[in-house]
């Protein structure tokens, strides 16, 4: 995974308002050839996978676990969950693996014309959350990011 995405997450953390202070572990929720947003804990192995709820900012449970994440709607959409509206970066489809269009696994900043796939934060139907449109690279969206307390190898 590009290591500049993880990095957004660690630089971003400050501005949110993530309620949960005990969360010190980022992950981009972005699909890449690389690895699937449905995947990531094979790339952080000690993400949570079951029994941890995935929350909005404010406390919103907005899925049962990262393992429902994409194989179910979401309870309450991520704007509900306190995210706002906005159309976010994810490159992947609806069941969180990678889409045809990534940005170049993200790279592409818009110089090589490549598309890239995103999703929207006011859906929360399984298969359009995550794969709402596709978009040239050179427009700015956000990218959302997982923030976790590790647990010991994963969930």
């Amino acid at each position: 995974m590009d290591s500049s995405l993880n990095f957004i997450c660690g630089q971003q953390r400050i501005f949110s308002n993530i309620i949960d202070t005990k969360c010190s572990k980022y992950a981009p929720l972005v699909s890449t050839s690389l690895v699937a947003a449905s995947s990531l804990n094979a790339f952080y192995s000690d993400l949570p996978t079951t029994g941890v709820p995935i929350r909005g900012p404010f406390g919103t449970q907005i899925a049962l676990d990262y393992a429902n994440l994409f194989t179910v709607d979401l309870e309450y959409t991520l704007s509900a969950g306190g995210l706002g509206g906005l159309t976010f970066w994810s490159f992947g489809d609806g069941n969180g693996n990678a889409a045809a269009d990534t940005c170049s696994n993200g790279e592409d900043d818009g110089s090589l014309s490549t598309l890239g796939a995103t999703g929207n934060t006011a859906l929360k139907n399984q298969a359009s959350w995550f794969a709402t449109d596709i978009r040239g690279c050179a427009e700015l969206h956000k990218v959302l990011c997982l923030c976790y307390v590790p647990s010991s190898g994963g969930g």
